[in-house]
C-alpha cells in the first residue's frame, strides 16, 4: 500500500473515533436500541434524566445491625480421655488349691462379701478338727491335773503330803496351759486357711468372664475372674500445662462417646496429678461421673470438654459480623450511618456468638449483615437485623455516581433483549 493510502486509512479511524467520543459525551448513543444498552449516559445527563439504562445512581449499602451485648461465656478445653472403673480388681487366688464350687454366673452383679469361688477344703477341715481333739485332749488333762493339785495342797496343809509333790503338779498344770493354748493356735491357722480356700468379693460389682472351671487345679497368682464396681466411673485425660493455675478440684467436665449419639455424661474432676509429663507437658487429671446404668465402660475412649471458666458479663457478638484477615480479626461499627473498620481481638467461640477480649464495648452497633458491602467511612443504610425490612431510598444528593468500569455486560445483553422484544 502506499504512503497516501496508510495516511487516508489513519485520517478515516481517527475521524471513527473522535465520532464514537462526541456522540459518547452527547448521550446520543445510550439512545441506540442495542448499543445504549451496553453504553452508559455521561454523569450530566444521568443527573438530568433522572437514572435511566444501566448507568443509573446507586444509593449507600443496606445492611443488617445489631446491638452489642453481654452474656455468659464458659471458657471450654479440649481433650480426649479414657474410661477405667472405679474399682477394679483381677480375681486371683492366693493358695494353690481344686475348685470345688463356683458361686457366681458371668456379668453378674455381686455384693461385697459374696463367695465367688470355693476350693476343695476337707484337707482344712480335718487340720481343724485335729487341733479341736487335741485341746480338748490338753483341756481334760489340765482338770485332772487341776483335781490332783488341789488335793496335794490340802494334804500339805495338814503336813500329810509334801511340798514337792505340789510343786510337780503346778508344773504339769502350765505345761498343760501351754499346750492349750498351741491346739487353740493351731485352729485358728487352720481355719485361717480354710478362709483362703474361699474367694470372696471385697466390694460390690460386677464380675467378667471366668478362667477356671470346676475340679481344675489353680495355682497362686491364677486368674479367676474380673470385679468392676460400675456405679461411677473414673476418666483420665490430660490438659496443657499452662492451665495448672486456672485448675482445680470440682470443674465442670462434659463427655461424649461416638457410642452414644447425642448423649452427654457429665461430671467434675476429683484429682490433678502433681506431676507433669516431661514428654509432652502436659497434665493429668480425673474426673469421676456417675455410672447407674452402667452404659460406659472401662476402656472405652471419650472426648472431653473441660469448663476452664465462666464469664457473665462478657461482651458477644455474632460470628458473621467478624471478618478473617490473616491472623487478624475486623469488625464494622456503625456511627451516625457511617462505618467504621476497627481491630478486635476475640476469645471464645460458643453457639454461634464470639467473645471480644479488645477492641468493642457493650451497647455500639455493628454490621452482622452486608460486611462485604461497606468500607471505612462510607454511608450506610442500617436496619435492625432480622427484620427484614427494606430500606429506604437515600438521597439524590448523596447518592454515588457509577464508574464506567461497573458495566455489567450480562445485565446489559438481558436489557437489549428485552429492548429488541418490544
Amino acid at each position: 500500500m502506499r504512503v497516501s493510502g496508510q495516511l487516508a486509512v489513519i485520517a478515516v479511524l481517527g475521524a471513527a473515533g473522535f465520532g464514537g467520543w462526541y456522540a459518547y459525551q452527547g448521550g446520543h448513543l445510550a439512545n441506540l436500541p442495542v448499543i445504549g444498552a451496553y453504553v452508559g449516559q455521561p454523569a450530566g445527563q444521568q443527573a438530568v434524566q433522572g437514572g435511566r439504562g444501566r448507568g443509573g445512581p446507586t444509593g449507600p449499602a443496606t445492611v443488617d445491625v445489631d446491638t452489642v451485648k453481654t452474656g455468659r461465656i464458659v471458657e471450654i478445653r479440649e481433650s480426649v480421655g479414657t474410661v477405667r472403673a472405679y474399682e477394679s480388681i483381677t480375681v486371683t487366688a492366693k493358695v494353690a488349691g481344686i475348685v470345688g464350687e463356683i458361686g457366681f454366673n458371668e456379668g453378674q452383679k455381686v455384693k461385697a462379701g459374696d463367695m465367688l469361688v470355693q476350693f476343695d477344703a476337707a484337707e482344712r477341715r480335718a487340720e481343724i478338727e485335729q487341733a479341736n481333739a487335741e485341746a480338748s485332749r490338753a483341756e481334760a488333762l489340765r482338770n485332772e491335773v487341776a483335781i490332783k493339785l488341789e488335793r496335794a495342797q490340802a494334804l500339805s496343809r495338814t503336813g500329810a503330803g509334801t511340798g514337792a509333790q505340789v510343786e510337780d503338779l503346778t508344773a504339769q498344770m502350765k505345761s498343760l496351759e501351754g499346750s492349750i493354748a498351741s491346739a487353740r493356735a493351731q485352729r485358728k491357722a487352720a481355719e485361717a486357711r480354710l478362709e483362703d480356700l474361699m474367694i470372696r468379693a471385697p466390694f460390690a460389682g460386677r464380675v467378667g468372664t471366668r478362667s477356671v472351671s470346676l475340679g481344675a487345679y489353680v495355682a497362686p497368682g491364677t486368674r479367676i475372674t474380673s470385679l468392676d464396681d460400675l456405679s461411677k466411673i473414673r476418666l483420665d485425660f490430660a490438659v496443657p500445662e499452662n492451665l495448672l493455675g486456672r485448675l482445680k478440684p470440682g470443674q465442670t467436665v462434659n463427655a461424649t462417646s461416638a457410642a452414644y449419639k447425642g448423649r452427654t455424661f457429665k461430671g467434675s474432676v476429683s484429682t490433678i496429678d502433681p506431676r507433669v509429663d516431661q514428654t509432652t507437658r502436659t497434665a493429668r487429671l480425673t474426673a469421676e461421673f456417675d455410672n447407674a446404668d452402667e452404659a460406659l465402660k472401662p476402656g472405652m475412649f471419650l472426648s472431653v470438654a473441660l469448663e476452664v471458666s465462666t464469664k457473665d458479663d462478657a461482651v458477644v457478638v455474632p460470628e458473621e459480623a467478624i471478618v478473617s484477615e490473616g491472623l487478624r480479626h475486623i469488625i464494622y461499627p456503625v456511627k451516625d450511618s457511617k462505618v467504621e473498620r476497627r481491630v478486635i481481638t476475640i476469645g471464645q467461640r460458643q453457639g454461634g456468638k464470639v467473645e471480644v477480649v479488645e477492641g468493642l464495648k457493650a451497647g455500639e452497633s455493628i454490621v452482622v449483615l452486608g460486611v462485604q458491602r461497606v468500607r471505612p467511612g462510607a454511608e450506610v443504610v442500617a436496619r435492625p437485623v432480622g427484620s427484614g425490612a427494606p430500606a429506604a431510598p437515600a438521597p439524590a444528593a448523596n447518592r454515588e455516581q457509577p464508574s464506567r468500569s461497573s458495566l455489567n455486560v450480562p445485565q446489559a445483553i438481558g436489557a437489549a433483549q428485552a429492548a429488541e422484544r418490544k
